[in-house]
C-alpha cells in the first residue's frame, strides 16, 4: 500500500518536473528617439505567432520578446517586424526565462 502511494505521488509530480520554460530573445534596437518609437516597434512584435510578451526600453535600446512555453523565437521574423517598424535591429541573444 505504501509503495502504491508514493507511484502515484510520483506520476502526479512528474509533469510539473517537465514544464517547459518560456525562451527569451533580446535585441539591441537603433533609431530610436521617443516612447512611441518604443510603443511602435513593441505593438509589431506582440502580433507575431508565439509571442507571449515583449518589452522595448528606449533608456536601454533594447527589445526583449518572451516566447509561449515550448516555442522558439524566430529571429528573422522578429528584425523584420523590427525594421518593418522602422528601425534597425542589432545583436540578439536567446536564452531560457527564469522559473517563478
Amino acid at each position: 500500500m505504501k509503495k502504491l502511494l508514493i507511484l502515484i505521488s510520483l506520476l502526479m509530480l512528474a509533469p510539473s518536473l517537465h514544464a517547459e520554460s518560456n525562451k527569451v530573445m533580446e535585441l539591441s534596437v537603433t533609431g530610436m528617439t521617443c516612447p512611441f518609437c518604443a510603443y511602435g516597434i513593441e505593438k509589431n512584435l506582440k502580433k507575431l505567432p508565439g509571442v507571449k510578451q515583449a518589452e522595448v526600453s528606449l533608456e536601454k535600446k533594447k527589445a526583449r520578446v518572451i516566447m509561449e512555453p515550448g516555442q522558439s523565437p524566430n529571429e528573422a521574423s522578429i528584425r523584420e517586424a523590427i525594421t518593418n517598424s522602422g528601425f534597425t535591429p542589432g545583436d540578439a541573444r536567446t536564452y531560457e526565462a527564469e522559473s517563478k
